[in-house]
């Protein structure tokens, strides 16, 4: 049993939380609860960043004292997290009295060691993320995170010797390579480092709504220099000390604020001789029509309404709908790169995952159960409870290696690759064939996996893993074969029904002016398929394709990654769901139906430039479309 420390950035209380604040805390609710599922002593913290010059102006703005308007925005954030079940051990606020003692004495620490003295500062200050910028490092004038402009600033200041540790750091860099993640972070917090280090301001004289410098209170604590110090005021650093066993810990944050966390907080710490974060995990952003949210554009999605769309477009209990959001956030979110935060690649990530792959395998087995009249699967091993065995070790030697590095996504993928890999068992098993001992075999080793299964989806999805323990009536773990037998709830309706868009309304049919001719009338369409015009069906550009190299795409049985020929249009990559069907060496050399002005999506990380088109037998696979003779590559299907 280990110990393992997890922190989000503690939020800036002059706007409420939205989906970008929720994601980052989702994100550490996620790893705190796998290190609790494998026995690991656990502390998450997060909280809310207090002071400041922008908490003074908004709280003037709203006729409130700076006190009142914190505690009221403290208690929003407080209400968010406990809506969306997120699990933290600890709740700091900059304003409590154990974090104000806790500045207040590493601010003196650094001042006797002689690694903070007094100054003058001049130069360019943005008032919005109330950070101070090089003349080189603005961006037309302007602030590189807000783009909007900044001040030249002039006050009296007390500064902190940071270029005394810029060694210290790229030594840091240099030794530990995983000290920043991604890679890409790492290179960039490397970069501006090497560029040179200055000493910065570390206290105001302007801003009275802070921390008063001990020994100097004309001067409040710098916010930035006041909020990192969190980290350790909530473990009780210079007080009791009562959690610093928990020290050093990881960052989740998102790549705005990395500069802070990566390079000002490890020389901090260096100051005070403590040792530097385990890691800082910098994620990208969220991203609503290619643009960061933001209050002052007007496109924040808050959770709470996100979890009510959700609720009402299928059905689903509110605890039951948070786990559907949570799960988008964590499969489809920023976790290395920008993501698209949109509704339909909320519902394009349910559907696939949860309504079709995750929710209706369980279905399925339980159905069939009910139709057959078995109420019970007794444990009975064989060859295929060995074969789904190996297959659950391997996914879980992928699942816990990925949250050893922080990386949910991974984590998730495997989950999901053990459900695929168990629908495709059951496809290819098919139980209706079966009896006795080869079919209490084929249900028990499929539960079982499936219990395993939702197990590892549990950090992710803490209610409808439980949920699903009810149904099957077993406990979760991640130990294959623990289990003697299942008696499922036959009666429980499939966990995440899929979405369905609304048909087009038609209106009334039923008056002389709407009366349709058999000539005018619409063709039959399946459900939820709208009949479009020439028009609409022109628009797409449908190439033949020629395939010239294909390879599997790491931790996917079902992903294929195909190097495309399409003539005019240069060579294209396309991710297609097609490796349960085909081996990647007998798609060299095919002629493919090719989809060219799709627009790109990212899969497993890789950003597919297309679709080709396949048909779906009745045995589920895809059969690729073909063509007649040899047609060039780029060729245009009319």
């Amino acid at each position: 049993m280990g110990l393992y420390y997890v922190t989000t950035p503690i939020y800036y209380v002059n706007a409420e939380p939205h989906a970008g604040s929720a994601y980052t805390t989702v994100y550490a609710d996620a790893l705190a609860r796998y290190h609790r599922l494998i026995g690991d002593r656990t502390f998450f913290l997060t909280g809310t960043d207090e002071h400041g010059q922008n908490i003074l102006k908004v709280a003037n703005e709203k006729g409130l004292n700076p006190q009142e308007f914190v505690d009221q925005m403290a208690q929003k954030f407080k209400d968010a997290w406990r809506f969306m079940r997120i699990s933290n051990d600890d709740f700091i606020r900059t304003t409590e009295p154990r974090h104000e003692k806790v500045v207040q004495r590493v601010i003196e620490i650094m001042y006797e060691k002689g690694d903070i003295y007094l100054g003058t500062y001049q130069g360019w200050y943005c008032p919005k993320c109330e950070t101070y910028y090089g003349e080189n490092e603005l961006e037309n004038g302007n602030c590189p995170i807000h783009k909007t402009p900044v001040e030249f600033v002039s006050e009296e200041s007390y500064f902190f010797k940071w270029s005394k540790y810029q060694d210290p750091l790229l030594e840091l860099y240099r030794t530990n390579p995983d000290f920043v993640v991604p890679a890409t972070r790492l290179n960039e917090i490397k970069s501006f480092v090497e560029r040179g280090l200055k000493d910065i301001s570390v206290s105001r004289t302007s801003v009275p709504w802070g921390i008063p410098v001990p020994f100097d209170t004309k001067h409040t604590v710098y916010v930035w220099y006041d909020a990192l110090i969190n980290y350790i005021s909530a473990l009780g650093y210079t007080d009791s000390g009562e959690k610093m066993e928990f020290w050093p810990g990881v960052h989740l944050i998102g790549k705005d604020i990395l500069r802070h966390h990566a390079a000002l907080w490890p020389a901090m710490l260096m100051s005070l001789e403590l040792p530097v974060p385990k890691r800082v995990v910098a994620h990208g952003w969220w991203l609503v029509s290619g643009q960061k949210m933001s209050k002052s554009v007007g496109n924040i999605f808050s959770p709470q309404d996100l979890v009510s769309h959700i609720e009402n477009s299928v059905g689903l209990a509110e605890d039951i709908a948070v786990d559907a959001l949570r799960y988008f956030m964590l499969a489809a979110g920023p976790q290395r790169d920008d993501a698209d935060l949109s509704l339909e690649a909320l519902w394009g990530t349910y559907n696939a995952d949860l309504a079709n792959d995750y929710g209706n395998l369980l279905h399925r087995v339980l159905g069939f159960m009910k139709k057959k009249g078995i109420d019970t699967a007794p444990k009975v091993t064989g060859q295929r409870y060995s074969r789904v065995a190996a297959v659950v070790q391997e996914q879980l030697q992928k699942y816990h290696a990925a949250y050893e590095k922080e990386d949910v996504q991974g984590a998730l993928s495997s989950a999901l690759d053990l459900i695929k890999f168990l629908n495709d068992f059951q496809d290819k098993e098919k139980p209706w064939t079966l009896s006795g001992d080869d079919l209490a075999e084929f249900l028990y080793s499929e539960l079982e996996a499936y219990r395993v299964a939702t197990t590892m989806l549990s950090p992710a999805m803490p209610s409808a893993a439980q949920r699903v323990a009810a149904t099957l009536q077993a406990q979760l773990s991640l130990t294959f074969g623990e289990v003697s037998g299942f008696k499922p709830d036959l009666t429980q309706p499939p966990l995440f029904p899929r979405f369905k868009e609304d048909k087009d309304k038609q209106g009334d049919k039923g008056g002389a002016n709407n009366e349709q001719t058999k000539e005018s009338a619409s063709p039959e369409v399946e459900e939820g398929k709208p009949v479009v015009d020439y028009d609409t069906f022109s628009k797409l550009d449908l190439r033949i394709g020629l395939v010239e190299a294909a390879e599997r795409v790491p931790k996917s049985d079902k992903l294929i990654k195909l190097s495309v020929d399409l003539g005019s249009l240069g060579k294209r990559t396309i991710v297609a769901g097609i490796g349960l069907k085909y081996e990647p060496e007998d798609l060299v050399g095919k002629r493919i139906v090719v989809v060219a002005n799709l627009q790109p999506r990212k899969l497993m990380g890789v950003l597919s430039h297309g679709m080709l088109l396949a048909a779906t037998g009745e045995d589920g696979l895809p059969n690729l479309l073909s063509v007649d003779g040899q047609p060039e590559p780029g060729t245009k299907i009319k």
